[in-house]
């Protein structure tokens, strides 16, 4: 079978491995009896914080892992207001339940929490608070910070944005790839884009993906050539991305142009294959 006729057959693997995971929480299993009497015990009024952390009222703070927020350094304008707006409705007049052990520098919980069931819910345990605050919209799934959540976070992400709830109401909290300039302005800030791969290419130690037609410029993922196949499936060659759609997420980096350096699977995922016209752009790298 000619790489031509099995780019379909493979993409269609990597689609299902990503997958579809049910939107339960994604951590701390489930409570009852005198387990969910403990947690309605420990349970603390929580408020949305200035600085994207949650404040509970044993005067903590609380980081959620596996969200990544728009920040006031974010050149679009009207994100940050809209992920406040979206964090509120998740925790307005709820209550949480930390599970979170780990600190920042700064004194902060870093991890995740439960939100104490509503009356209505059966006595079902607490959602994951990451995950109610990425399915209102209030931010971008993080997978590589909380890795055991990764599949619930993206389901989360995915139902978010199809529903346009949140910073998923504006169309600029996913960029495309081509437009280098805008990527370029947001060195160091966690980003979410998304286009069709112009050429493809490799050296002994990295796999380049391009979006425009000077590699030199334009935006860039780059993934380890070691893990290529881990990340992407095995028997997919890179040149057989060309004029796939792909979304990539993580930090810009400026490399010539703008990259972001994908370390993981759930950090890069193929929509759709190639167009008739998108198959042909480009020259390999």
């Amino acid at each position: 079978m000619s790489p031509r006729h099995a780019l379909p057959l493979l993409l269609a693997a990597a689609l299902l491995a990503g997958g579809m995971a049910p939107l339960a929480a994604c951590e701390g299993g489930t409570a009852s009896g005198g387990d969910a009497a403990a947690a309605e015990a420990g349970a603390l009024a929580a408020a949305w914080g200035a600085d994207g952390a949650v404040l509970l009222s044993d005067s903590r703070s609380l980081v959620p892992a596996g969200l990544a927020l728009p920040t006031a350094l974010d050149p679009r304008t009207g994100l940050v207001a809209r992920s406040r707006a979206a964090a509120e409705t998740v925790l307005d007049g709820r209550f949480v339940v930390p599970v979170a052990r780990s600190r920042d520098r700064h004194g902060r919980l870093i991890g995740d929490a439960r939100l104490l069931p509503e009356p209505g819910d059966g006595g079902r345990p607490g959602r994951s608070l990451a995950q109610a605050l990425v399915l209102a919209g209030a931010g971008f799934a993080d997978p590589q910070a909380a890795p055991a959540c990764a599949a619930a976070l993206l389901a989360a992400e995915a139902e978010a944005r199809q529903a346009r709830r949140g910073i998923f109401a504006d169309p600029a909290a996913v960029l495309p790839a081509r437009d280098q300039d805008r990527l370029g302005r947001r060195a160091g800030l966690f980003t979410l884009a998304e286009g069709r791969v112009r050429a493809a290419g490799a050296t002994r130690d990295k796999v380049f993906l391009n979006f425009g037609s000077r590699w030199r410029e334009d935006f860039t993922i780059v993934l380890p050539a070691g893990d290529f196949a881990t990340i992407l499936g095995d028997g997919l060659d890179p040149a057989m991305l060309r004029g796939t759609l792909v979304s990539v997420r993580g930090v810009v980096r400026m490399d010539g142009g703008p990259a972001i350096f994908v370390r993981g699977k759930d950090e890069i995922a193929i929509l759709d294959g190639p167009t008739p016209d998108g198959a042909k752009e480009g020259e390999a790298r």
